[in-house]
């Protein structure tokens, strides 16, 4: 792991949007790096990239090692007329966006392994249009070792007296 003055999984959900507009699946000014509280219509079809969660399990005894294990989601907007023709679509912009993150070296590079990933495509008729989400979550785990000022606990020595 590199150091930063980050948070690892922002660096990761960074990476995820940078990933996301190479793959030119939507213009410019689309692909958003946070969380969709309200997605407005006139600006479908958008991505949002978010990392709401992580989690560190401690691996070692003495100066703290972690297994971190990172949740990251994808969330794809669109609107369409026919729910035939939305299906397609969001189907080849899944392949689309898990072929991006698979394939990418740097990615892959960040993190030990992506250890779980689940995809859901959710269809709202509730708006004036239909909207369709494809929601991508994936599992990235890591290694984080932080480095205590002073001596190596482990090598602390005393006297009794």
């Amino acid at each position: 792991m590199q150091p930063s003055k980050r948070l690892y999984r922002a660096i990761l959900r960074d990476k995820l949007v940078e990933i996301i507009r190479k793959t030119k699946l939507l213009e410019d000014g689309k692909v958003f790096a946070n969380f969709p509280i309200r997605v407005p219509q006139d600006r479908l079809p958008c991505i949002y990239v978010s990392s709401p969660a992580d989690r560190a399990e401690a691996i070692t005894v003495g100066t703290p090692v972690f297994k971190r294990t990172a949740t990251l989601v994808i969330q794809y907007f669109c609107s369409f007329v026919h729910t035939e023709d939305g299906t397609l679509q969001l189907d080849d912009i899944l392949y689309q966006l898990e072929d991006a993150i698979m394939c990418d070296y740097e990615f892959q590079q960040l993190v030990e392994r992506i250890s779980s990933f689940d995809t859901d495509v959710i269809f709202n008729a509730d708006t004036s249009k239909p909207i369709a989400e494809i929601r991508f979550v994936m599992t990235c785990e890591y290694h984080e070792n932080y480095h205590p000022v002073g001596p190596e606990l482990t090598h602390i020595s005393g006297q009794t007296i």
